[in-house]
């Protein structure tokens, strides 16, 4: 692989390049890891061919929202059926949108939402997220301890609306908690919100959004604020983090994808141990 030179300065690494979390494995001719460069590799590829943005990011999430505010005045979620589907339906509906998006105006979610395209790359990204899902699950758990030591809450258990569903529509639930939404939702604010921001740069209004570090600082708050759940806000603000950086530093939601689902087993397993 040919890395860019000192010399261009069309090429020349940003800043940010040489800060932890991206340097873990230095390259011996520039300094930068072998999965920087794969990285910004991967973000060079879309940029030429990107022709969405902040604009399509949001009429994603838009209709992410839209979903979870309509299906429940739309359909009966008194049955399990349709209290799983309201859960799920428009986290596809968002994701589904994405790729459409990507498909029609981008280069195609292969490489706008860096999935992998060999072996290899997969084991990189997994092994990135597991070890980035790891970090946000075992950081979660000490900051909710300090938070729910700290915090009355009002309500029961945020599970107890579960206890009623049959064992098969949890067991749909789980699968869904710990792959379905962690890759909808990945797609969604790592994949649409994390490329429209990275794809802003000089002479463009706001190019300070495009540096990657403001990039996963927004998304992990957006990703926060989007569960509506004031007592696990700084929770989830550190989940978005960990799981940010799976993203950045391998460029694919793969990485962050596995990243959510490891950060999303405990709370998986909690659902399929609840009695009936």
């Amino acid at each position: 692989m040919t890395w860019p030179g000192p010399s261009d300065p069309e090429n020349l690494p940003p800043s940010w390049a040489g800060m932890a979390p991206m340097n873990a494995v230095h390259h011996q001719s520039t300094g930068y890891s072998d999965r920087y460069w794969r990285a910004e590799s991967l973000a060079a590829k879309r940029r030429g061919g990107q022709r969405w943005g902040i604009p399509a990011a949001a009429a994603v999430l838009a209709l992410n929202l839209a979903g979870f505010l309509a299906l429940p005045c739309l359909i009966d979620t008194d049955s399990s059926p349709a209290y799983v589907l309201a859960i799920m339906l428009p986290s596809v509906l968002a994701a589904s949108l994405a790729f459409a998006i990507t498909a029609r105006r981008g280069n195609g979610p292969v490489v706008d939402f860096g999935l992998p395209t060999s072996l290899s790359e997969w084991g990189v990204q997994v092994r990135s997220g597991i070890a980035w899902g790891a970090a946000a699950l075992v950081g979660g758990l000490l900051l909710a301890l300090l938070v729910l030591a700290r915090t009355d809450l009002e309500s029961g258990s945020p599970l107890g609306n579960l206890l009623a569903i049959p064992t098969p529509w949890k067991v749909v639930l789980v699968a869904w908690i710990w792959i379905g939404a962690p890759f909808c939702e990945e797609v969604m604010f790592r994949g649409m919100l994390w490329g429209a921001l990275e794809r802003r740069a000089a002479p463009m209004r706001m190019s300070w959004l495009g540096n990657r570090w403001v990039v996963l600082v927004v998304t992990a708050v957006v990703f926060a604020l989007w569960h509506r759940e004031g007592w696990r806000f700084l929770v989830l603000v550190w989940g978005g983090f960990a799981i940010g950086i799976a993203r950045m530093r391998t460029g694919s939601v793969v990485a962050s994808t596995t990243a959510h689902s490891v950060n999303n087993t405990l709370p998986a397993l909690a659902i399929l141990s609840l009695a009936e």
